[in-house]
Order: structure tokens, then C-alpha cells, then sequence
């Protein structure tokens, strides 16, 4: 009997070890899993990505209240802070013809400024600026975002192209009065870009390349006569002060180009890329609208400045036209020589400024 209750106790005293054992592991397995769970590391958070943009605008320029501004404001907003974008206006990071590089190199993040500053780099974009091809702003850039394409394909290969178009349309601003297309013989002017080198000299002017940003002063100190140039510049970089005389041609929109760091860029998630370029895509309407608002006010103020406003006749239209329309062949045939679709771009851009026809 003696020996069963000894057994018995035996028995109660290997469960009661088992059940410590057990316990004992239970809490070590628990204790590892959470040191586990607390030396695992939190969610991976999304890396913020900040571009400092550069352009060459004054800061109260209406593309920088009306349009850049709200464009920061709306990317900040929809990626939930996690794309933010610091404007810099007036170059403070880059002068104009060195903002591309400046963003493809990292100095700037972005870049909001004129190709034609960069002679012969973007001979794709200039077919924008080709004589007679638009009647409005919004035209010309409605127009401009059917390209945006091709040119991310053939021309911008070292950023990501955000937005192309353009200002509104340029005529000939003068500070000595004229008669006659034939008076501007022997005139300095300033050009906005290469192919209007060409113009110029076809119609027996001097030409003469600085940014807009340094006209005003030209100007003034007679370095030049005049400028083909935008009437909106009137206003935005004051030269009303310095303009006597404007020929109202409609003769070529400006391009301007938008663009980020491909580097920067490629931080973004695709999620937040799509949100942007989602964006991006109502500004060919806002900048279009708002360049043509620019120009009709700044010709009404210009008539009430007693500005003095020319239209060719019919007769100097005709003779404009026979001399700057040959030029687009040979403008056509340098990007061919290139190795870029020159043709197909322009043959595009056409087509698609018929259809955009205000």
C-alpha cells in the first residue's frame, strides 16, 4: 500500500515538473516574440522629396501668383506632404541659359524657364515659336501638350518634361518710331531666340540675344531699338516704360519649358508621379487663358498710354510672309539632320493647331 502511495506520489510530482517546464518555455516563447516584435523595424515612411525650383520671373510675375503657386500648393496638398516645391523667382539659383543644367546637375530641382537660352539644345520645342503658327495663346498651348511626347522621347532625356507651351503672341515692340516694315533696316534688336536670328536678319535688322529679364535696360540705354516680344511683358517686366511704338504682328508664341531632376524625380512613388503629372495636366489651359488675359490687358493699357499701335497693311503682310516662310523649310531640315523627327513633329503641331483653333 505503502509502495502504491509512493508511486502515486511520483506520478503527481513528474506532472507538476512538466507543468513548470511547460510554463517556463510558454514565457520564454513569449518574451522572445516580443523582444522579436519590438526589435522589428517600424513601416518603411515615405521619403519626402523637395524641389527647389528655379525661373526667371520677377516674384510678382502672374505665372508665379496664378500659376506656380497654386501648382506648389495643390502637389504639397495631394501627396500629403510628401512632395513639396520652394520657388525660387528672379534666378536666385541659376541665371536663364544655365537652369537647365543647374537642374539636370541637382543645384536646382526644378526649372521653369526659355529654351531659346540655350541655343540649339531644344531644336524639337522651337517649333513652337515658328512664324504665324497660332492665333491665341491657349491655342498654341493646347497644341504644345499633344508634343510633350515626342519631345520626352527625342529632346528631354535627362529630366522629366512636366509641362511645355508657351507665352502669348509676340509682336515688335520699338522705342524709335517707324513707317514701314522697311524702317526696321539697320534697327538692333533683341530676339527671343534662334530662329528669330534668322527673321531679323532677313528683314535687315541687327539681332541682338539677352534675356528678358535684361531688356528693360537695354532698352533704355538704347543697347537695342526694340524687341519682338510678348505685349503681356509690357506689364510683367515693365517695358511699357520703354515702348513707344508696338506692331501688332501675332507672329510666334514663345516656348517655355517646365522640368524637374530625373534624379529627384525618380524618389517620388508612382502613386505620387501619377498625382503630379494629373495635375500637370490642366496647365496648358490655366497658362494658355492666362497669357491671353495678360496680352488683351496690356494693349488696352498701351492705348491708354497713347501708345503708338501698328497694323501691316495687306500688302507688308504678304511681303512678311514671303520672307519668313521659306525659313521654315530650312528650320525643318536641321532637326532632320540631327537624327530628330522634325517633320513629323511639325506636321503634328499643325494638325493639332487647326483642331485648337479659337
Amino acid at each position: 500500500m505503502s509502495g502504491v502511495r509512493k508511486g502515486f506520489r511520483m506520478i503527481i510530482a513528474l506532472v507538476a515538473i512538466l507543468a513548470l517546464v511547460g510554463l517556463t518555455i510558454g514565457c520564454a516563447k513569449s518574451e522572445e516574440s516580443t523582444a522579436t516584435t519590438a526589435a522589428a523595424p517600424a513601416a518603411k515612411k515615405a521619403e519626402k522629396v523637395v524641389f527647389h525650383m528655379n525661373h526667371y520671373m520677377p516674384a510678382v510675375h502672374p505665372l508665379q501668383v496664378n500659376i506656380f503657386e497654386p501648382f506648389a500648393k495643390e502637389v504639397f496638398e495631394k501627396t500629403d506632404g510628401r512632395v513639396e516645391i520652394v520657388i525660387h523667382a528672379g534666378n536666385a539659383l541659376a541665371a536663364p541659359g544655365d537652369t537647365y543644367d543647374a537642374v539636370v546637375s541637382g543645384v536646382a530641382g526644378m526649372g521653369f524657364v526659355l529654351p531659346a537660352y540655350t541655343p540649339g539644345r531644344f531644336p524639337m520645342t522651337q517649333i513652337l515659336e515658328y512664324p504665324f503658327m497660332f492665333t491665341s495663346s491657349l491655342q498654341g498651348n493646347l497644341t504644345a501638350k499633344e508634343m510633350i511626347p515626342m519631345l520626352r522621347e527625342h529632346e528631354y532625356t535627362d529630366t522629366h518634361l512636366i509641362w511645355a507651351g508657351g507665352t502669348d503672341l509676340g509682336h515688335i515692340l520699338l522705342k524709335p518710331e517707324i513707317d514701314s516694315l522697311d524702317d526696321l533696316t539697320g534697327l538692333k534688336l533683341r530676339s527671343p531666340g534662334p530662329i528669330y536670328n534668322d527673321v531679323i536678319k532677313e528683314l535687315g535688322g541687327v539681332e541682338v540675344s539677352l534675356p528678358v529679364s535684361d531688356l528693360y535696360d537695354a532698352m533704355d540705354r538704347g543697347i537695342v531699338d526694340g524687341s519682338f516680344m510678348t505685349p503681356s511683358a509690357l506689364i510683367s517686366f515693365r517695358l511699357m516704360e520703354v515702348t513707344n511704338q508696338i506692331v501688332d504682328l501675332n507672329l510666334y508664341m514663345t516656348p517655355l519649358i517646365w522640368f524637374a531632376n530625373q534624379d529627384l524625380w525618380n524618389k517620388i512613388s508612382a502613386e505620387d508621379q501619377a498625382t503630379i503629372n494629373a495635375i500637370a495636366e490642366g496647365l496648358a489651359e490655366k497658362i494658355g487663358r492666362q497669357y491671353d488675359r495678360e496680352a488683351i490687358e496690356a494693349m488696352e493699357a498701351a492705348h491708354a498710354e497713347n501708345k503708338v499701335i501698328t497694323e501691316l497693311s495687306d500688302a507688308e503682310l504678304k511681303q512678311f510672309h514671303q520672307t519668313v516662310d521659306p525659313l521654315v523649310k530650312g528650320w525643318i531640315a536641321e532637326i532632320e539632320a540631327a537624327g530628330k523627327p522634325g517633320q513629323e513633329l511639325y506636321d503634328l503641331a499643325v494638325e493639332a493647331a487647326k483642331r485648337h483653333k479659337q
